[in-house]
């Protein structure tokens, strides 16, 4: 791949290896396309390579989906000095094309490592702790990964210790489960996640090691995105001539987004988001107890500890205001219980040691469905927004040391449509502080993009609120 004046990356290693194999293979000169993804939603990182062959390479290799392929990616601009290396599993070959009598084009699906080797792992064991630190030591000693947990401040959950076995699942699935019961004592939710920028060397002639993160939605949120000073801007007319500009100023230039299936208020209800009731009933100590989940409440809560920016008033995920009549009575969508949730459990039977579903307190028993309403809330106004690859690459202050990546927030401008008003006007109602949830990183030919999901619970309040 030739180095030209408009390159904004460099594959520096794209080399393929295995147990099997006398010699690595380098492909970079051969790659067409490589995209990567990353979710808070998963504990790894997926990814796709599409290449040439010309010189019989696949032949000789022949893949089975066991081989390793190492990237190594830096940036051509001297401004932004930035690079990240992985090693992911082949999994398959997604298609095979013949494009000349000569000449083929593979489509490779890629895994970390860590989650190849979950899915030959089944454990039956029994943790006592909480949720995430029982969390960490699986993921520790089945996995062999290590644990960032600077994205939740090094807190751990509000919730007691508990007991559990698990049920002959995968380690992954594991953690998957044990942190779905976690949340800090505002009941914002946890993940166990991976990205890019999550792997270390290994030991000398050892592979290398995935790092994970453990973080919480508080944490997330309230820490500052890192171009508060210097916002993100759409604007129909920077979107289109964002490839004029020289990568430095690129950092600043959202290219597009594109909004599908939001303000689903209906989707909230069926998910119990916006009012719900809860029943918990112990059989050993026959206590009882009814507690009704309010969505205005729950904004309080998040917006107490400045998870919402502004307050509860700037709250842009449903009407509080509607009403619907319910058995002749008028009611706001947070007083109907949209759903009910039962949990019936028995305390005692891990001694004084809660179980998986025993709770005693009531405030995290409310917990258990507050973190999933704050998700179906985070998930109603999602958008896939393209940024360049220069913004990708700036530094960050938040969190962790890595790039900018999911759970890292990033503040976004947008310029009204209106072409009555001869000053372009900010639109507060898509305009804030979002997170990001999802990215898929794409590195095409001489340009890299980056797609991210964003969500925000709240509308841009100004400067003159803040």
């Amino acid at each position: 791949m030739s180095i030209g004046s408009t390159q904004e990356f460099s594959f520096t290693e794209v080399v393929i290896s295995a147990d099997r194999l006398d010699e690595e293979y380098d492909i970079r000169s051969y790659v067409m396309e490589a995209s990567f993804f990353e979710s808070l939603d998963k504990p790894y990182v997926t990814g796709q390579i599409v290449f040439m062959d010309d010189i019989g390479l696949i032949q000789d290799i022949q893949i089975k989906g066991t081989e390793q392929i190492r990237f190594k990616v830096k940036t051509i601009d001297p401004s932004l000095e930035a690079d990240w290396e992985m090693t992911f599993n082949i999994v398959s070959i997604i298609q095979a094309t013949k494009t000349a009598e000569r000449t083929e084009v593979y489509h490779i699906n890629i895994i970390s490592p860590h989650a190849f080797r979950d899915q030959n792992i089944k454990i039956s064991r029994s943790y006592t702790g909480r949720p995430t630190e029982v969390s960490e030591a699986i993921l520790k000693n089945h996995l062999g990964v290590e644990v960032d947990r600077s994205y939740s401040s090094g807190d751990t959950e509000a919730q007691d210790p508990i007991r559990v076995i698990t049920p002959y699942i995968s380690p992954l699935e594991s953690v998957v489960w044990l942190t779905d019961r976690a949340t800090t004592s505002i009941g914002a939710p946890f993940y166990v996640y991976q990205t890019l920028y999550d792997q270390v060397a290994g030991a000398a002639g050892e592979d290398p090691v995935d790092v994970l993160r453990i973080g919480n939605l508080e944490t997330m949120m309230t820490t500052e995105a890192f171009n508060s000073d210097l916002h993100a801007t759409y604007s129909q007319a920077g979107g289109q001539n964002v490839a004029t500009l020289p990568l430095a100023k690129q950092k600043t230039v959202v290219k597009s987004y594109e909004v599908l299936h939001v303000e689903d208020t209906l989707k909230l209800a069926q998910e119990g988001a916006l009012g719900a009731n809860l029943v918990q009933l112990d059989t050993f100590t026959s206590q009882r107890f009814v507690r009704h989940l309010d969505a205005a409440n729950l904004l309080d809560r998040l917006a107490s500890r400045g998870v919402i920016v502004g307050g509860r008033e700037y709250q842009n995920v449903y009407d509080e205001e509607q009403k619907i009549t319910v058995s002749g009575e008028k009611k706001t969508l947070g007083d109907c219980d949209s759903k009910f949730m039962t949990s019936i459990n028995s305390f005692g039977t891990y001694g004084t040691v809660n179980s998986y579903s025993d709770v005693q307190d009531q405030s995290q028993a409310m917990n258990k469905i507050r973190s999933s309403a704050v998700k179906s809330l985070l998930n109603k106004n999602m958008m896939d927004v393209t940024i360049t690859g220069a913004l990708t690459f700036a530094p960050k202050a938040a969190g962790g040391n890595s790039l900018l990546t999911i759970g890292d927030t990033i503040w976004i401008d947008f310029i009204e449509s209106n072409v009555d008003d001869e000053t372009p006007q900010k639109n507060l109602e898509l305009s804030g502080k979002y997170l990001i949830h999802n990215t898929r990183n794409v590195y095409r030919n001489t340009v890299h993009e980056t797609v991210i999901a964003v969500s925000k619970l709240s509308t841009d309040v100004g400067e003159d609120q803040l």
